[in-house]
């Protein structure tokens, strides 16, 4: 007789445990397509957007759905983001008024990259970051007056122009205050991530003529040469009745 018809049944409190870890398995475990999807987005997708910078709000997978025309739109300007942006160095404005879904636009670009990448060893590094960010943190490297934190924030700027993917820099149009330092950090950095063929986002809630009219000369050449203006020029999402 083989060793396994000789083997003891197994114990009682055993087989007790072995029943309640396949239940604890079965009742976590997806049993359809689309809870797959929902358990590897939780499991992989999203915690990658939260390390690239991404708040909260943006880790959802898929834009807005149904037959409002908005929806559409932000598909289409999706699709036109997504055959731009071919890791040759363009540089794509998505410009329009606040709450039109610029942010989700481009949350969801990186998104489909990561679907695409999903189960392989290969990963686009991106990052999210606002522009006051970036000006707050680069303007004394930038400065006349030079910074002991030098060499920190040279591999700071090495990271967003060498390293990085694709870069996503939100609300171009703040800083005001602060012109001469924006325009001579985003003219560095657009320009070193041109010539490393690395893409670049740029998110303003202004019109596509506001933009060009405010924007360095140099990034608008880069701009009309590699990438373009994307319009988002319709009814916020935000606006709705007050309950």
């Amino acid at each position: 007789m083989s060793d396994i018809q000789d083997a003891p049944p197994p114990h009682t409190g055993e087989l007790g445990i072995v029943e309640a870890v396949e239940k604890m398995l079965a009742s976590i475990e997806p049993k359809s397509a689309e809870q797959m999807r929902d358990y590897n987005f939780a499991a992989h997708i999203a915690p990658k957007l939260a390390t690239f910078g991404f708040e909260q709000r943006y880790r959802r997978d898929g834009l807005c759905d149904g037959q409002d025309e908005r929806c559409k739109l932000q598909k289409d300007k999706l699709a036109k983001l997504t055959n731009t942006l071919q890791g040759k160095g363009a540089i794509v404005a998505l410009v329009g008024p606040r709450g039109t879904g610029k942010t989700y636009i481009a949350s969801q670009f990186v998104i489909d990259r990561l679907w695409a990448e999903h189960g392989t060893a290969r990963c686009t590094w991106s990052h999210y970051t606002k522009l006051t960010t970036l000006v707050g943190r680069l303007k004394a490297f930038y400065g006349d007056m030079g910074t002991i934190d030098g060499e920190k924030l040279e591999q700071y700027r090495t990271f967003l122009t060498k390293i990085l993917d694709l870069l996503i820099i939100d609300e171009i149009h703040e800083v005001s205050e602060d012109s001469k330092h924006k325009d001579r950090i985003l003219t560095d950095l657009l320009d070193t991530r041109y010539a490393a063929k690395k893409d670049t986002v740029l998110i303003s809630n202004q019109s596509a003529e506001e933009f060009a009219r405010t924007t360095n000369p140099s990034i608008l050449s880069r701009l009309n040469e590699h990438g373009g203006i994307i319009s988002c020029a319709w009814e916020s999402f935000r606006d709705k009745p007050a309950i």
